[in-house]
């Protein structure tokens, strides 16, 4: 994972308290307080803040009511789609795009993984972050967090899977995003205890000139001991600076859900919460990313992804 330069990050101050549910409820409840049903800038606040609560079937409400009176509302169509598990309408404009499938893997899945990361969590080892160099390093300020140094055992089969289901649930028109030819393959296995958190950044390159065969399609797949033994641990999804608003869109880290967003997009891990001194009672993830490859698609690999 790339931090993006400084000029381009959010600051921290801004983020931890712009972004804390008790201030978005208090300023949902002053916009509800006076909102008319022809104030759509406020309409489609009220849908921002709705999602940033986490609260997204609410907000696909809110989107569809604002398509419904304007159906050439770009942000509109961009929020109802992406709400309603649709394809991204062309040349729509609004909140970013992500993709979140539930109930993913199957129970003798789920024990496998499990298996993997109790036999190999002698190898766990503080998680680090590029900020340049060719190599990551430890920076607590912006990232604590464990990978798991080991894992093959997880990549031999979870990425053949990973690339099978976004074929067949048609992931990338929902993302934006036209089919690629994959490159460079990428897998962790992260474990977020208490204190865990990761900062705003990007995936991918925070060097404008970086190659397009950087990373292109972030997964997230999250796991966790039943019942949940800690709080927190968000992914916040930032919406493309614009407005002078801090819009994004809350995901919880619910257990056995996938998501998948471009790279290039915005977003930090709010921070975990917990009493348990066991590390595999905190938040887990098997995340990474599939790269664009250098060698582009040729029409007929694109016809099969179109049709997978």
């Amino acid at each position: 994972m790339t931090v993006a330069p400084a000029s381009h990050r959010l600051p921290p101050s801004l983020v931890e308290r712009m972004t804390q549910p008790a201030v978005l409820v208090q300023f949902l409840a002053g916009l509800e307080a006076r909102l008319t049903p022809t104030d759509r800038i406020g309409l489609h606040r009220r849908a921002s803040l709705l999602r940033g609560l986490g609260r997204g079937a609410e907000a696909g409400e809110a989107y569809r009511a604002l398509l419904a009176s304007d159906p050439h509302d770009l942000g509109a169509q961009a929020g109802a789609a992406i709400f309603a598990g649709a394809p991204l309408p062309e040349g729509a404009q609004g909140p970013t795009p992500f993709v979140q499938l539930a109930d993913v893997l199957s129970a003798d899945q789920q024990a496998r993984l499990w298996q993997s990361l109790t036999d190999d969590s002698a190898s766990l080892a503080p998680a680090g972050v590029y900020t340049g160099g060719t190599q990551p390093r430890v920076d607590g300020e912006t990232r604590v967090a464990q990978l798991l140094e080991r894992a093959d055992s997880v990549r031999a089969w979870f990425l053949p899977w990973l690339e099978e289901v976004i074929a067949r649930a048609n992931i990338l028109p929902r993302l934006g995003l036209a089919p690629f030819a994959v490159g460079k393959r990428e897998l962790q296995v992260t474990g977020h205890s208490d204190g865990g958190f990761f900062s705003v950044h990007s995936d991918a390159s925070a060097n404008p000139a970086a190659p397009s065969w950087a990373r292109h399609l972030t997964f997230i797949y999250y796991f966790h001991r039943l019942p949940r033994r800690f709080s927190g641990g968000d992914l916040l999804l930032f919406d493309p600076p614009g407005g002078g608003d801090l819009s994004f869109t809350r995901i919880d880290p619910t257990h056995n859900s996938l998501v998948l967003f471009q790279s290039r997009q915005m977003h930090t891990v709010t921070q975990i919460h917990s009493a348990a001194t066991d590390p595999l009672d905190g938040r887990w993830t098997v995340n990474g990313w599939l790269h664009r490859a250098k060698t582009p698609l040729t029409p007929e690999r694109h016809q099969d992804l179109k049709e997978g």
